[in-house]
């Protein structure tokens, strides 16, 4: 079975279709990964089933690992808020944070795949990428020009959901205690926004 060499960084998709065959992929992995778990997929299933071959998969995504990491990455980047926001930072972010936690630990077995992939992928010297919701968590509270404390609060919230998660997948904590705590950690971390709104924000950009 053809395999990519592990010694490379994997290929970038850039074409549009070449970024649907990936989309196709990573669509597969968490249908796959949410149903088997990262043990039980298969590398040749995830091809047969997204009607590419193998060794595509493989030019991606050199190993499981690669493809729940990435997938990982796929869905923090493309995360949206669970309803309409409603311009107060701290409620704002809250929803989106306590949601994607409530989202990730409602398929725990792709959740499990996903959190020890990025954790084996961060192990590795060579590994490369993001897997940051700090951007994401600005942009649902509406700041476009973050200081350097507002950074440092969303990184610090994004640490707190990940540790969370962590928990969660081993069984040390439910799924709702998972998400209460989510929630508490938002209280407590987004204390100095709460008097922000999307207008405040506005207003601070125009001066």
């Amino acid at each position: 079975m053809p395999r990519a060499p592990l010694d490379r960084e994997p290929a970038t998709p850039k074409t549009p279709a070449q970024i649907d065959r990936c989309d196709r992929i990573l669509a597969t992995a968490a249908r796959l990964g949410a149903r088997h778990g990262l043990e039980e997929v298969r590398m040749q299933d995830v091809a047969d089933q997204s009607a590419v071959s193998i060794t595509t998969v493989y030019r991606y995504y050199p190993t499981k690992h690669h493809l729940f990491a990435a997938l990982l990455f796929h869905l923090t980047q493309t995360a949206t808020p669970p309803g309409p926001t409603t311009g107060h930072p701290v409620a704002d972010v809250t929803e989106f944070m306590a949601g994607i936690i409530r989202d990730m630990l409602g398929r725990p077995l792709l959740a499990r795949a996903m959190i020890t992939s990025v954790n084996a992928r961060r192990a590795e010297s060579t590994v490369r990428g993001d897997y940051n919701l700090r951007r994401n968590i600005l942009d649902v509270a509406g700041i476009a020009a973050p200081t350097a404390d507002q950074i440092q609060i969303a990184l610090l919230l994004e640490q707190c959901a990940y540790g969370i998660l962590s928990w969660a997948i081993t069984g040390e904590t439910t799924p709702e205690q998972a998400e209460h705590d989510m929630r508490r950690a938002c209280e407590l971390l987004l204390a100095p926004w709460r008097r922000r709104t999307r207008t405040t924000e506005k207003r601070s950009n125009d001066h």
